[in-house]
Formats: structure tokens, C-alpha cells, sequence
């Protein structure tokens, strides 16, 4: 069996560096503070949000602590698809912190807004409306790839499942906020795709 410690090595670096970084400018930004406003999503769709995400937390954990501790639900992928994976990873964790990077002031953890809050159209921004959710799709990707395990792959896709179901509320709440101007950008650029792509975003 082939010793999974270069596949661990690459998580815990990719993940160490995107987490230290990440962790600076929520403390910068206050982003933390927004959690205390509530949860407009409702009880329902938190819960399944943080159900799916600690699910999906522990199984990457299990798996650097021990890969056979998840034998039950891995796969057999080739070595370069498992290292397309880390680099998959990489490229959605440089492009969340990009993402945290232009919000500035404007970043939040929950889908409240801030006193202040205003439109940002910067960097990524200027192509996909939620470069950051994005980023983090990509990322979680890479993961699955990189530890090769349906488990983590389904935990996964119902974390991210969960957060496309959410993301019409916090843009109705941005539409709120900032009024025609978020309208006006919703209508030039994507959600989640470049316009260019996708039709509708």
C-alpha cells in the first residue's frame, strides 16, 4: 500500500497556510463580530450548514490523523490526479484569501451586513459575485481528490449544496443593503460562473 504522508503533508501545508492567513484578516476586518447579529437563513438551513461542514471537517481530520481509519469509503485514483488535486486546493485557497482580500471592511461570516456596508467590484469580484464561496468550492475539490474518499467528497458536496441554497437570501439581503446598485451588478456579473461562460449565474 502506498504511504499516504506526502498527500497529508500537502493538505496540512495548503490548509495551514490559507487558515493562518484567513484568521488575520477576520481579525483585521471584525468579521467575527457579524455572527452575533443572528442568523437570517434560519434555524433549518444553519444547522444544515453546520451539520454538513463539521461532518465534512472531522472525515479530512480522521483522515491525517489515520487514511486507514477511512479505508471503508476510500477510492484508488492515479498519483497525478491526486496531485492535480493539491493544486486544485491551492488555486481555491489563493483564491478565497484574494476574495477576503477585496472585501476589506465589507467581509462577514454570516449572510448579515455590516453599518457601512458598500458594493465591492474589485479583483475577483469583477468577474463572479461570490468569489470566495467559489474559491472554497474549488478547494474542497482539491481535498477530495487529494485524500481520495467518497466520504469526504459527499460531506462535501452537501456543504456546498447547502451554501448555493443559501446564497439568493444573502443576495436578497445585499439587494436590501445596498439597493439598485447590487441589482445592476447582479445583472453583469455571474454568481458563481463568468458571465461569459454560463448565461445565467
Amino acid at each position: 500500500m502506498f504511504i499516504d504522508w506526502p498527500y497529508r503533508l500537502a493538505l496540512v501545508v495548503i490548509a495551514g497556510c490559507q487558515l493562518s492567513i484567513s484568521r488575520r484578516y477576520m481579525k483585521r476586518t471584525g468579521a467575527g463580530a457579524t455572527q452575533l447579529k443572528g442568523r437570517a437563513e434560519g434555524v433549518l438551513l444553519t444547522v444544515a450548514l453546520g451539520v454538513s461542514y463539521v461532518a465534512y471537517s472531522l472525515a479530512v481530520l480522521v483522515y491525517l490523523l489515520n487514511p486507514s481509519w477511512m479505508a471503508w469509503s476510500s477510492l484508488s485514483l492515479p498519483l497525478g490526479v491526486r496531485w492535480v488535486g493539491a493544486a486544485l486546493m491551492a488555486l481555491g485557497a489563493a483564491l478565497h484569501i484574494w476574495g477576503m482580500h477585496h472585501l476589506g471592511k465589507n467581509l462577514t461570516i454570516t449572510i448579515a451586513t455590516r453599518d457601512g456596508h458598500t458594493l465591492t467590484t474589485t479583483g475577483p469580484f469583477a468577474w463572479v459575485r461570490h468569489p470566495l464561496y467559489v474559491g472554497g468550492m474549488v478547494e474542497s475539490l482539491g481535498v477530495c481528490l487529494l485524500v481520495e474518499n467518497v466520504a469526504v467528497a459527499i460531506f462535501a458536496l452537501a456543504f456546498w449544496a447547502f451554501v448555493a441554497w443559501r446564497t439568493p437570501l444573502e443576495e436578497a439581503r445585499l439587494v436590501e443593503t445596498l439597493g439598485p446598485e447590487y441589482g445592476d451588478y447582479m445583472a453583469r456579473v455571474g454568481r458563481f460562473f463568468p458571465r461569459g461562460l454560463l448565461r445565467r449565474g
